[in-house]
């Protein structure tokens, strides 16, 4: 019980943030990794790169940049430029013209970037996008637009809200700071960028345009190599592949305990049964029904069960809070400890329905056979 119901909140925690979404349109998105070889000239730039992209059929837009799960920094954010007052940390979006509209993040409030205002790389103050969760955080009940915020391990620069956008993970790992982003262009030109290409297709034609355009961007970039082509999903895929591998560990781990207390609790009552075989018998030839007997040993493996599982919830929630101290585990919700409760009542009725079966099934011949 202590185990079991520790082990659904871990899977089913585990399950739901595989399914949470980053706030980009992941399932349009493809990613080309594009790698500049040392010593070789390249005539491709950045800039013209992206403009490349962008005419491939079935683009709808193109930049470069970072995605979630791949290369988003998280850096500490300051409400000064000396760096004295720390308000957070955050995560980093960093990408070139057009980096916002490639990733299809919604805004909420305020406006998307524009290219004209776009700073170059040596700017001290950018136009920037930040989440609805960081802006709640800094500032309840405020409006965060017009804001300057400063950004540690980053140049010192600063940036000026000018949106805010509804969701934007860094990183999902259900804490709450998963949310806490802020989004950054800045305009690329004529320099020979290596890295992360990033294209939005039309819905539903990624996999038919990604290829198109992973083609076109090494043919116009000879110096370069493309290391890597994926599709956003892929690399939300590959996040998880760990987890997913642990939840059905664990799974398992849960079948087999389950398979084995159903097994005892069955090996005991079928103990029981055969210990006082004599005794049904009497209690048959005194006029008791089959149905009296199945009754009985029901009721007498639901009140064992129910003391066990009082001492297994106990240490359910024992087992919980010491995974907190040292894992950083969620609390467990009571819903899971009543949840193991009612699996293990019914499974102990289950367990004892063949041995109690069994027992109505004795003929009252059988208490003057065991005289």
């Amino acid at each position: 019980m202590a185990v079991l119901g520790n082990l659904l909140f871990i899977v089913h925690g585990s399950m739901r943030l595989e399914h949470e979404r980053t706030g980009v349109m992941g399932r349009d998105i493809g990613v080309i990794q594009s790698i500049g070889v040392i010593g070789t000239s390249n005539p491709g730039t950045a800039a013209g790169n992206i403009d490349l992209l962008d005419r491939v059929p079935g683009v709808v837009a193109a930049s470069f940049g970072d995605v979630p799960f791949a290369g988003v920094g998280r850096y500490p954010l300051f409400s000064d430029p000396g760096m004295h007052n720390r308000l957070a940390k955050t995560y980093l979006f960093e990408g070139a013209q057009g980096y916002a509209r490639t990733l299809g993040v919604e805004v909420i409030a305020g406006r998307m970037l524009r290219e004209d205002e776009l700073p170059s790389s040596n700017a001290k103050i950018d136009p920037g996008l930040i989440t609805q969760a960081l802006a709640q955080r800094l500032y309840p009940q405020q409006s965060p637009l017009g804001r300057m915020l400063y950004l540690g391990q980053h140049g010192g620069g600063g940036v000026r809200i000018v949106g805010v956008l509804r969701q934007l993970r860094g990183a999902i790992t259900g804490r709450d700071s998963d949310n806490d982003s802020i989004l950054l262009e800045a305009k690329v030109g004529n320099q020979d960028l290596g890295g992360l290409y990033l294209i939005r297709s039309q819905p539903g034609q990624l996999k038919r345009v990604l290829p198109l355009a992973a083609k076109a961007l090494q043919k116009a970039n000879p110096g370069h190599v493309t290391s890597q082509v994926y599709e956003m999903e892929q690399l939300h895929s590959m996040a998880f592949r760990g987890a997913v591998a642990i939840n059905r560990i664990l799974m398992a781990i849960t079948a087999i305990l389950l398979i084995v207390t159903a097994l005892g609790v069955s090996g005991l009552a079928s103990f029981w049964v055969q210990q006082r075989t004599r005794q049904i018998g009497t209690r048959r030839a005194l006029g008791a029904t089959r149905g009296a007997i199945l009754r009985h040993f029901q009721a007498e493996n639901l009140i064992i069960v129910s003391m066990g599982v009082a001492l297994g919830a106990a240490l359910a929630i024992g087992l919980n809070v010491l995974l907190m101290q040292h894992f950083a585990q969620p609390r467990l919700p009571l819903q899971y400890v009543a949840f193991g409760a009612l699996a293990m009542w019914a499974l102990g009725q289950l367990a004892v329905l063949g041995p109690a079966l069994r027992a109505a099934r004795v003929p009252p011949t059988m208490a003057m056979r065991a005289a």
